[in-house]
């Protein structure tokens, strides 16, 4: 019994190490989308069926593992899509593999009331490891119901769900510990990955995500046959900014034009911050024509648009704006940003508040 314990909480850990992995990309919740939901229910429903075949068998053809950890884990990851397509594993293997007899049955109908309990607590208000010693609480009581029913001696039932109980509890106490730990390692990738690709005032892309993405598209487009423009703007006099109502005031005019050209352009677009006052955005499947005028849009709504400082005093600035596209402006899109600085430093030059 302990040995076949011990591999049933080894299988459960590295499957939970394994996810990690798999899913280290993105944070897996109830909120996920369905593909993710369904793969999440798929593994752990087969890490139960693997957790069923190393259990150890009892009398009247009972079998105690820890499947209903390998449920509770796809519940908590993904919610009641995935959890449900667990449980439907669980049962076909439990009648197809150990046959239709009254302990399968009783099995599989033990998991069903167990998924709908098991919802009902995952919708309380119950913090993450309340309702994780809930799940596993009452896992432990409909197992000891489900014995009895089956066993109908006293004495072997306590010494069974006895042993199962504290075996459960240790092994749910380390997958919990480890999930916490997964959790918070997987959210701090995130958090780093998200910060290494964005500038911190504005929430842009920045300059190092510029250029992989830049890079990236270079090499489709001349293969693709597809247009491509590039807008460089500079904010006009930001230094007399800086230093009239202080560089806190020049973070809050950074913050709010950032928000200015993310709604002027389209969705798709890609903007981010070259540092200091310098913004580009990448316009995909962009004739020249086309790029002028979301420029000049972005130039008019900068005019417009009253700037809110510190001590809520308000002020206005404007942007000057250069295009560059692919293939009319230039046959390389590798120089698309060089043309779109000179246009930029044309604009400047000539009086500034300019698309050129």
């Amino acid at each position: 019994m302990v040995n076949s314990l011990f591999i049933n909480a080894s299988i459960l850990i590295s499957v939970l190490y394994l996810t990690s992995q798999i899913f280290k990309e993105q944070k897996i919740t109830s909120q996920s989308d369905l593909k993710t939901k369904i793969s999440v229910g798929i593994l752990f429903g087969l890490t139960g069926c693997l957790l069923m075949f190393n259990g150890f068998s009892l009398p009247s053809n009972m079998i105690m593992d820890f499947r209903v950890i390998a449920l509770i884990i796809s519940l908590i990851y993904c919610g009641s899509i995935s959890s449900i397509i667990t449980v439907m594993i669980l049962i076909v293997f439990r009648l197809s593999y150990f046959g239709g007899h009254t302990a399968s049955l009783l099995a599989a109908a033990n998991l069903t009331t167990l998924w709908i309990i098991l919802n009902m607590i995952l919708k309380t208000k119950l913090d993450f490891a309340k309702k994780y010693i809930v799940m596993i609480v009452v896992n432990i009581c409909t197992s000891f119901i489900a014995t009895w029913i089956l066993i109908r001696d006293v004495n072997m039932v306590f010494n069974v769900v006895a042993r199962y109980a504290l075996a459960t509890a240790i092994v749910s106490t380390v997958v919990y510990f480890v999930l916490s730990y997964i959790y918070r390692t997987n959210e701090l990738y995130l958090r780093l990955k998200e910060e290494a690709t964005r500038d911190f005032l504005t929430g842009l892309y920045n300059v190092r995500e510029f250029e992989k993405v830049t890079n990236e598209l270079f090499a489709t487009i001349v293969q693709r046959k597809e247009n491509l423009s590039l807008l460089m703007i500079d904010i006009d006099f930001f230094k007399k900014v800086n230093d009239t109502f202080g560089h806190s005031s020049g973070d809050l005019v950074l913050k709010q034009l950032s928000t200015i050209i993310t709604s002027s352009c389209r969705s798709f677009d890609i903007v981010s911050r070259q540092g200091g006052e310098e913004f580009t955005v990448i316009l995909l499947g962009c004739d020249h024509k086309t790029a002028l005028e979301i420029a000049e849009r972005i130039r008019k709504n900068v005019e417009d648009h009253l700037f809110i400082i510190d001590k809520n005093e308000e002020i206005k600035i404007t942007v000057s704006i250069g295009v560059s596209s692919y293939p009319e402006v230039t046959n390389d899109p590798h120089h698309l940003l060089h043309e779109a600085d000179d246009a930029l430093y044309f604009a400047k030059r000539n009086g500034r508040n300019l698309v050129k």
